[in-house]
């Protein structure tokens, strides 16, 4: 089976209407594809339900999952109930102690959420959300501001290799990883990851064919306020072009040179869908031209 024969059998009805997939991939065996899940859908228990329900189904179709998360809003909640701010810079969360303790009791939580709730679907499910399974090896973060400057972000950290072995052995088992966004170093070390950096490096080191961002924006806007101006479909020269004339901005800023990236690192395509449309999941992963933005290395 391959992404372009793909066709949800759980709602079929709802898309026998659809055009042929953009997404679809020519692979010798069953595909491997990495869900992002956002923070934000994450805290809205009907949002989350119906993600669960989506990758089910992608799963029910041969399609192998691997499954990242994120939960800054919940830390953000949680370092509220403390008392403490949360500060970030360019788009990363200063990490102290207490912060990086917080982070991590929120990331399990949810990560035990998550793998739960798909076992309660009958889903084979794995958490990788603790020292002795983690995937990604990091290091502490060396980070530059505009002006060329390095902040210190405290235990932020920066992924230098994933264990893709570890992975690949139960994703070729039959089992979806649930990963959460921290990592450690060689001593054991705890660090805070950026949930879109640790999708993508997972998406490049197990050579992907696809990796979908879930978030609560409909896709690349050359307007933020108007969602008529989705752009639905990206190669790396015109994602260059919006770069230089501005149109990508804000969060989605960093996420796009980073897909950039994980493209040039050989996965074929990425899709950023938003995760509180009806079924977001299947229809994106059925046309994502038609409901998100999809990125590709060729037109």
């Amino acid at each position: 089976m391959t992404l372009a024969t793909f066709k949800g059998t759980i709602l079929q009805e709802n898309y026998d209407a659809l055009p042929n997939s953009t997404f679809g991939l020519s692979t010798d065996g069953d595909p491997i594809v990495v869900v992002k899940f956002g923070g934000n859908a994450i805290m809205n228990p009907k949002v989350l339900d119906q993600l669960i329900e989506d990758t089910c189904s992608l799963i029910n179709q041969g399609v192998r999952v691997v499954l990242v998360h994120g939960g800054g809003t919940a830390v953000n909640d949680a370092l509220k109930s403390v008392g403490k701010e949360t500060q970030k810079v360019g788009g990363l969360r200063v990490t102290d102690d207490q912060t990086l303790s917080i982070a991590v009791d929120v990331f399990t939580g949810i990560n035990e959420k998550l793998t739960d709730k798909f076992l309660a679907k009958g889903a084979q499910a794995l958490s990788f959300c603790s020292k002795s399974i983690n995937p990604f090896v990091s290091k502490k973060m060396e980070f530059q501001d505009q002006q060329g400057n390095y902040v210190d972000l405290g235990w932020v950290g920066e992924i230098v290799d994933v264990d893709s072995t570890k992975l690949d052995r139960w994703l070729w088992a039959g089992w979806m990883p649930v990963i959460s966004p921290f990592g450690k170093d060689e001593s054991g070390q705890l660090y805070n990851l950026n949930a879109d950096h640790a999708a993508l490096a997972v998406a490049t080191y197990l050579n992907a064919d696809a990796l979908i961002f879930l978030t609560d924006v409909p896709g690349v806007l050359r307007d933020v306020q108007d969602p008529s101006t989705r752009i639905s479909h990206l190669t790396p020269a015109q994602a260059q072009i919006c770069l230089e004339e501005g149109t990508i901005s804000g969060g989605m800023l960093p996420k796009i040179k980073s897909c950039l990236k994980c493209l040039d690192n050989g996965v074929e395509k990425i899709a950023i869908l938003n995760s509180f449309a009806p079924h977001a999941l299947l229809k994106g992963f059925s046309a994502p031209d038609k409901y998100g933005t999809v990125l590709t290395r060729a037109s």
